[in-house]
C-alpha cells in the first residue's frame, strides 16, 4: 500500500515526519482500485499507541486532517467495505483516549461540520458517533450538546413521506439513508441509556425528541427505533413526562394500519420493562388502551398486548383480570 508498511510501527519515527507521508498515502490508496486502508490504519493505531501523549497533542491538527481523509472513504472510494470504515473508527477511538475533553471537542466539531450536507459523510460520522458513544459511555455526554442539534435534524429526516394505508408499498424518505438513520438511533440510544444523572435528557430535549421519534413509528422496520424510543422517558426521569409519553405513544395505537399498531405495542412492551417498578402510576391511564388492543383484529397486535399485560402483572404482582 504505497510503500507504507505497518510492521515497522511508528515508535521509531517522529510523528511530524510520519504524518505527512500518511496523508499522501491515503490519497493514493482511496483513489486506487484496491483502496484497502488497513495498512494505514494499522500503522496509525501503532503510532498512537506508542507515541507519548505530548507528541500526539502537538500534531492534533494534522491528525484531524488525516481522519477527515480516512472517513471520506465511504464518500470517495469506488467500492465500499464496512470493515475498513470500522477499522478507521477503531483507530480514531484509540486517539480519543489520548486526548483531554478540551482537545477532543474541536476535533469532533470539525468532523461534524465536515459531514453536513452529504449523505455518505453523515453516515460515516454517525457510525463513528454510535461506536464512540458505546465505548465512552457517560463520557460521551460531555460532547452530547455539540451533536444534539444535528442528531435531531437527521432523525426528523428519517420519517416516511407517506403514512396513508398504502404506505407499506412506499419507500421511506431516506431510502439511501436507512444506514444513517440506524447509526443516529444507535447514537441516541447510547446517549440516553448512559445518562444516569438525567442531566442530558432535559424536559426541553424530551419535548423535541419525542415527536421526532414517534414519527418513525410508521417505519416498516423499527429494530433500532424501539430501544431509543423506549429509553427516552426513562432517561427523562419525570412522572409528568412518563405520562405524556404514555398517552402520546398509546394514542398511535388507534391507527387503522395493523403494522403501526404492532409497532406501538412492540415499543410499549419495551418501555414497561425498562420502567419497571415505577410503571404502576401509569396503569389507570393505560387500561382503556389495553382493553381495546386485547380485542384487536390483528393477531400479532393481540398477542403482543397479552405479553404487555403479563409484563405488568410481573411488575405489580397482581392479576390484571379484574381491570380488563
Amino acid at each position: 500500500s504505497s510503500g507504507i508498511n505497518a510492521e515497522y510501527g511508528g515508535a521509531a519515527i517522529k510523528l511530524r515526519v510520519l504524518l505527512p507521508c500518511v496523508t499522501s498515502a491515503i490519497e493514493t490508496i482511496i483513489t486506487s482500485t484496491d483502496h484497502d486502508l488497513r495498512a494505514v490504519t494499522d500503522m496509525l493505531t501503532k503510532t498512537i499507541e506508542t507515541n507519548v501523549t505530548h507528541d500526539i497533542k502537538s500534531q492534533v491538527g494534522t491528525i484531524t486532517t488525516i481522519f477527515v481523509k480516512l472517513l471520506s472513504y465511504r464518500d470517495t472510494a469506488t467500492g465500499f467495505n464496512d470493515a475498513i470504515e470500522d477499522e478507521v473508527i477503531e483507530c480514531f477511538v484509540g486517539l480519543v483516549y489520548k486526548l483531554t475533553e478540551k482537545e477532543f471537542l474541536p476535533l469532533l466539531v470539525t468532523l461534524l461540520e465536515w459531514s453536513e450536507g452529504s449523505l455518505d459523510r453523515s453516515t460515516a460520522f454517525y457510525n463513528l458517533a454510535a461506536q464512540l458513544s458505546q465505548k465512552l459511555q457517560g463520557l460521551f455526554l460531555l460532547f452530547g450538546g455539540s451533536v444534539y442539534v444535528s442528531l435531531v435534524e437527521v432523525l426528523q429526516n428519517c420519517k416516511p413521506t407517506d403514512t396513508s394505508p398504502e404506505f407499506g408499498n412506499k419507500r421511506p424518505k431516506l431510502e439511501l439513508g436507512s444506514e444513517l438513520c440506524k447509526f443516529a438511533l444507535q447514537t441516541l440510544y447510547n446517549m440516553l441509556r448512559y445518562d444516569t444523572t438525567h442531566a442530558f435528557t432535559t424536559a426541553d430535549r424530551f419535548e423535541t425528541l419525542l415527536p421526532a421519534l414517534l414519527d418513525l413509528i410508521t417505519l416498516p422496520d423499527i429494530t433500532h427505533l424501539t430501544p431509543a424510543l423506549a429509553q427516552l422517558p426513562v432517561a427523562a426521569n419525570s412522572d409528568r413526562l412518563w405520562k405524556q409519553f404514555n398517552f402520546q405513544l398509546l394514542n398511535l395505537s388507534k391507527s387503522p394500519l395493523p403494522k403501526v399498531r404492532e409497532n406501538v405495542v412492540t415499543v410499549y412492551k419495551e418501555f414497561v420493562m425498562k420502567l419497571g417498578q415505577d410503571y404502576s402510576i401509569l396503569l389507570p391511564d393505560t387500561l382503556p388502551f389495553l382493553a381495546e388492543l386485547l380485542e384487536d383484529s390483528d393477531s400479532n397486535v393481540e398477542e403482543k398486548t397479552h405479553q404487555i399485560v403479563k409484563a405488568i402483572e410481573d411488575i405489580t404482582g397482581e392479576s390484571m383480570d379484574q381491570y380488563l
